[in-house]
C-alpha cells in the first residue's frame, strides 16, 4: 500500500515561491531570528520617496517581524531580496531616522 497523499514542502523565503507568502507567515518566520554576523536592518528614506509618502525597510532578523507587527496595516508592499524582505511602508507610520538615536552626555 503506497501513500497517495503529495505534501507540499516549504520553501524558505529568499526563493522563487508559487505564491507570495503572507505579513503573517512573513512574521512568523522572521520572529526570534538573529541574523548572525551577516543579519542587518536599513532603512532607506530617500527624498524621492518622501514626495510619494513612502519609507523602505529591508531586514533579514528579527526587525523584520517586529516591523510588521507594529504596523502591518502601514505596510504598503514587499518583496524578497535575498534572506531578508523588504517592506515599502506608508510614512504616516515613520516617526523618522533621526528618532533612532538617543542624545547622550
Amino acid at each position: 500500500m503506497t501513500n497517495t497523499k503529495t505534501t507540499k514542502q516549504a520553501q524558505p523565503f529568499g526563493v522563487l515561491t508559487d505564491e507570495k507568502p503572507t505579513l503573517d507567515e512573513i512574521q512568523a518566520y522572521f520572529k526570534g531570528k538573529g541574523g548572525g554576523p551577516e543579519g542587518e536592518t536599513d532603512i532607506i528614506d530617500a527624498n524621492a520617496d518622501k514626495k510619494d509618502g513612502f519609507v523602505w525597510v529591508y531586514s533579514n532578523k528579527a526587525d523584520a517581524a517586529k516591523i510588521i507587527e507594529r504596523c502591518k496595516e502601514n505596510i504598503i508592499d514587499y518583496n524578497f531580496l535575498g534572506s531578508g524582505v523588504q517592506l515599502q511602508i506608508d510614512r504616516k507610520a515613520f516617526r523618522g531616522i533621526h528618532c533612532a538615536f538617543r542624545k547622550t552626555k
